[in-house]
């Protein structure tokens, strides 16, 4: 019987074989590894560049040129996966050779990303630990986003819903798409793109620039923690925690502003447009404990990740029944 790898060899595949380093069991370190790139590829540097400053600052000026694209003339698609991915696609095309591809890795066992202990914070510690919190493994991708974004499309696409009905929907499969995590990055400024365009079509407006780090920006007084971008950051985190959706709920509400205007290339952007500088602060991430990513647990790499099977959506979720 050949017993499962303790890694994921998918995960490291996305990387620069020369940037991954070896320790004497076998594992493999990714702490400084640079991820495949396209940025300066030539006969000595297949793989792109290996400088991760470099890359970090050419993938935020070159998404920036391709996000200010789409505010202008949004891709035309279904909401579905296929749309999403065509989205990613765009905004990725100069960055990543898989661009618009769905994630592969970690296959077999949840994806995990460390983000603050809500749960912990609302029981009244105030300085939470960052926790493991697990997306779906990436062999369940394509069937459970399918599944979430058809369930969309069976209620229109969200069309013809009043305000509060809008927010409601618009809060959960946006918590649900984010949960599946698609890709191996860009998640959050595909989904901002993709609900962007999509409120529009509902004929609401999506105000990104509410999404600048700024108290004044808080949604309510009662908000839990920080400006709206923290909230939304806290809010995806909550779900995937506990299932609920109020966080992320208030943040989606204090976005959602005012009615969409007719689309016009002459006129002005507001019903799909975005603030980029904004964007860019909303779609920071967390960091990614390394081991986790590639065994499945952030704990240690202790335990094969197979054994205990993939994580599923919150119980009472039925958002994601195929």
């Amino acid at each position: 019987m050949t017993r499962p790898r303790p890694f994921s060899q998918e995960w490291i595949d996305y990387f620069i074989p020369s940037t991954v380093q070896w320790d004497a069991t076998g594992f493999p370190d990714i702490s400084g590894a640079v991820m495949r790139n396209l940025v300066r590829v030539s006969a000595d540097r297949p793989y792109g560049i290996t400088d991760p400053e470099v890359l970090d600052v050419y993938e935020g000026l070159a998404t920036y040129k391709r996000m200010s694209e789409l505010r202008r003339e949004p891709i035309p698609g279904n909401y579905d996966l296929t749309h999403l991915r065509r989205i990613h696609h765009h905004l990725f095309q100069d960055v990543y050779p898989w661009a618009g591809e769905l994630r592969t890795a970690p296959r077999d066992w949840p994806m995990v990303k460390l983000g603050p202990d809500v749960q912990a914070y609302r029981q009244g510690i105030r300085n939470p630990p960052e926790i493991p919190h697990r997306y779906f493994a990436a062999k369940e991708v394509r069937g459970y986003g399918t599944a979430v974004l058809d369930r969309m499309a069976a209620k229109n696409h969200l069309r013809g819903l009043d305000r509060e009905t809008f927010v409601d929907e618009l809060t959960k499969v946006w918590a649900r798409i984010n949960y599946v995590h698609p890709f191996r990055e860009g998640n959050t400024r595909a989904q901002f793109a993709f609900f962007t365009q999509l409120s529009a079509d509902a004929g609401y407006s999506f105000d990104t620039a509410r999404f600048q780090p700024a108290e004044a920006n808080l949604p309510h007084e009662s908000s839990l923690v920080g400006d709206l971008r923290e909230q939304f950051v806290w809010g995806r985190f909550e779900y995937m925690q506990t299932g609920e959706t109020t966080l992320l709920h208030e943040t989606i509400d204090a976005a959602v502003v005012v009615a969409a205007p007719p689309r016009d290339p002459e006129a002005s952007t507001a019903g799909h447009g975005y603030d980029i500088g904004s964007l860019r602060t909303a779609t920071a991430g967390h960091p990614r404990p390394i081991e986790g990513m590639l065994s499945g647990r952030a704990e240690s790499r202790a335990e094969p990740a197979e054994a205990r099977g993939p994580e599923r959506a919150p119980a009472h979720d039925t958002g994601y029944e195929l």
